[in-house]
């Protein structure tokens, strides 16, 4: 009886130290979610929707979605079929983690690059990159993001493709604050009907950062608009809260 026992216990033992190796290395990959709230004068409000999914590898991925409130970017006068971005990318991060690289691709739902009427499912693809430094007395933050139409649909639609950047680099105030420089652009890069592909603002202002506990981080920026082809005001102010769980 105790040769079994024995043999039963040698046979187990292995099983449990694998299962707890395998429980510990579980334990070790994370899943984050965070929110980011923004307001601009031209945009308005949309609320962002971040998760990052730790591999086995350096990389993490990274998935994200954009709920873009404006009655503008849909039907008007309705505001229905609004812009929603949905989309995953690698969260890389380089020199001791100082460096970030988020390369990712998005598609675009609703009724925003073309004329047709009504939802459509995939209207546009968004290839986008994301890049944060954070080292010393520097903090930078960038993004570009393109806009292609997908789909069209009818003789009588019309599609216009869209470039999105932005920069935001700035000096450490501290351990609380950054200040530093704004600088967003977004236009029409090609229209299908061959028409002047306009700039629809192109803003260059001042900013500051606030660091708060538990990664929450509060950025406000405001300054000129230095170029509109659509009458966008002469001014601007852009406002984002980060907020992770």
């Amino acid at each position: 009886m105790k040769s079994i026992l024995f043999t039963l216990l040698i046979l187990i033992m292995p099983i449990v130290a694998f299962s707890q190796e395998d429980m510990a290395e579980e334990k070790k990959k994370t899943a984050t979610f965070a929110t980011k709230i923004v307001h601009n004068s031209v945009a308005g409000f949309a609320p962002f929707f971040f998760g990052n999914f730790q591999t086995n590898h350096r990389y993490s991925i990274s998935v994200y979605s954009i709920f873009w409130t404006n009655p503008s970017f849909g039907n008007l006068p309705s505001g229905s079929d609004l812009l929603l971005e949905t989309g995953v990318g690698i969260w890389y991060p380089l020199l001791d983690n100082s460096l970030v690289l988020n390369p990712g691709i998005g598609l675009g739902h609703g009724k925003f690059s073309s004329s047709v009427s009504g939802t459509r499912i995939a209207e546009s693809i968004i290839p986008n990159l994301y890049i944060k430094y954070n080292k010393g007395l520097f903090d930078f933050e960038g993004y570009i993001a393109y806009y292609k139409a997908l789909r069209d649909e009818g003789t009588s639609a019309v599609t216009k493709d869209y470039l999105l950047q932005w920069a935001a680099p700035g000096i450490k105030v501290g351990s609380r604050i950054v200040l530093g420089l704004f600088y967003e652009s977004f236009g029409i890069t090609q229209t299908e009907d061959s028409a002047d592909a306009p700039v629809i603002y192109q803003w260059l202002g001042g900013s500051i950062k606030l660091n708060f506990d538990k990664g929450i981080a509060f950025r406000f920026s405001a300054g000129p608009n230095l170029r509109t082809d659509v009458g966008t005001s002469n001014e601007f102010y852009k406002v984002s809260s980060f907020i992770p769980f």
